[in-house]
């Protein structure tokens, strides 16, 4: 049964410790926590059972302290409460929401007390609050810094506590927060803003190989062709674009597909950046909707490597993979030695110019599109060894009722990578702005 927050029970903060209980640890204040939707983690509410020990030996006013839940919005709007299902009175409580650019965490809600609530004896803990948070459509939890499986009270760090008015980060008196993202300092790094003259330009095929061998992903019996990938004019400016095409005439025989992968797998922590034009229209030829291309960005690993790992972002502008003929991103990280990879994603248009984001470390992998975090994903599925850089265009399902030739595309405008270090991106946005105003075409330091 769940425990809902009523004047009576304001009383109760000085309820004290049962006797045996230990109140080791360093922190002024810990949270217990238990999950009430364990069950659910991919449904269209958080409900978080807290409450809070007082580890110190002096008594601490509630109203100057305030707890924080981290979470991902997944893109969606969350509306936070304090009770559920019960017309339950919240006197001594409110809660409101910020954002934050962290692990794990592009907002948070935060529970505040009045000064109604007294204050906190040492050695007490708390009645529970009951939290919830809703985002009306479907999210998935996993992702989230705060989220954890336990069904019973238990101390978790991941909920924390702070003084009243602090910075989204600061002023911790309990627990550990996610790590902020952004910052760092650059020693190494990859750029490339694609201005070659031509796929064909030696300097060209030193960095990148292009893929002319046959197999998986996509369509069996499709070409993987060298000659789908070419370097053209933005728009007949002076700048030059990476365009990388995928074609069909609705038979296996007639469809080709393209991959660019770097020449050097030696890319693992860090932040990767692209500004990347995704298409909803086919270059040519009608769009079909029964046809399902995948424009990507991506690291990987050998798939047939022991320690192989990949991070996308897949866009599929007319849907597949259960999303019908929704516009859909997917942002992934794979391991194929885990049971399940994690998966987010975002159904909407992603038709045009975006700068894609990711900062992989060994606490996982968080996605920005446009400075918007849209996924974060644990440090089980961070990489074990270097990767490559890659991008492509494939179909894995064609009209082949439609005998006409379309061919889709996709454009890179520039790449970069910043071995060790994680930069915001705003901060990725400066660092291209600096290589263009110098003139700085390529540049690469990573060992």
């Amino acid at each position: 049964m769940k425990t809902f927050w009523k004047p009576s029970l304001l009383a109760v903060f000085a309820l004290m410790v049962p006797a045996g209980e230990s109140l080791a640890g360093t922190a002024d204040l810990t949270v217990l926590y238990q999950n009430y939707n364990a069950a659910g983690p991919n449904d269209d509410i958080v409900e978080a059972g807290i409450q809070l020990r007082n580890n110190t030996a002096a008594s601490i006013p509630l109203s100057s302290i305030v707890v924080r839940y981290w979470f991902t919005n997944n893109g969606r709007t969350a509306t936070p409460a304090c009770w559920w299902w019960k017309a339950a009175d919240c006197a001594g409580l409110t809660v409101t929401s910020g954002s934050v650019s962290a692990t794990g965490a592009d907002q948070y809600v935060e529970v505040r007390f009045t000064s109604a609530a007294g204050s906190l004896a040492a050695g007490a803990t708390t009645v529970p609050i009951d939290l919830g948070i809703t985002f009306g459509a479907s999210v998935s939890e996993t992702d989230d810094y705060s989220y954890g499986t336990q069904t019973a009270l238990a101390a978790w760090s991941k909920i924390t506590v702070h003084d009243a008015g602090s910075a989204a980060l600061g002023g911790v008196r309990g627990g550990t927060p996610p790590s902020a993202s952004g910052g760092g300092t650059v020693s190494a790094e990859f750029f490339d803003d694609f201005s070659y003259s031509s796929a064909a330009e030696a300097d060209f095929q030193n960095r990148w190989t292009l893929r002319s061998y046959q197999g998986a992903p996509g369509v069996g019996g499709a070409q993987w062709k060298a000659s789908n990938i070419s370097v053209v004019s933005d728009g007949g400016t002076s700048n030059r674009l990476m365009r990388l095409v995928a074609s069909t005439n609705g038979t296996a025989g007639g469809t080709s597909h393209s991959e660019v992968l770097s020449k050097a797998q030696k890319f693992r922590f860090g932040t990767y950046a692209t500004r990347f034009r995704f298409n909803n229209t086919p270059l040519s030829g009608s769009r079909l909707l029964a046809d399902k291309p995948v424009e990507t960005f991506f690291t990987i690993t050998s798939y047939n490597d022991p320690n192989y790992s990949e991070q996308d972002f897949e866009y599929l502008p007319n849907g597949g993979w259960g999303q019908g003929n929704t516009s859909t991103m997917f942002l992934t990280s794979w391991d194929k030695n885990k049971a399940a990879s994690p998966e987010s994603k975002v159904s909407a248009s992603h038709d045009g110019w975006h700068t894609l984001v990711l900062q992989v470390s060994s606490a996982g992998t968080v996605y920005f599109i446009d400075g918007v975090q849209r996924a974060s994903h644990g440090s089980q599925f961070a990489p074990a060894i270097g990767q490559y850089l890659a991008f492509q265009l494939w179909f894995i399902e064609l009209d082949t009722s439609n005998g006409s030739a379309r061919t889709y595309y996709e454009d890179a405008d520039w790449i970069y990578f910043a071995k060790d270090a994680f930069l915001s991106p705003n901060e990725v946005d400066a660092k291209v702005s600096s290589f263009r105003a110098a003139s700085i075409t390529r540049k690469d330091t990573v060992p």
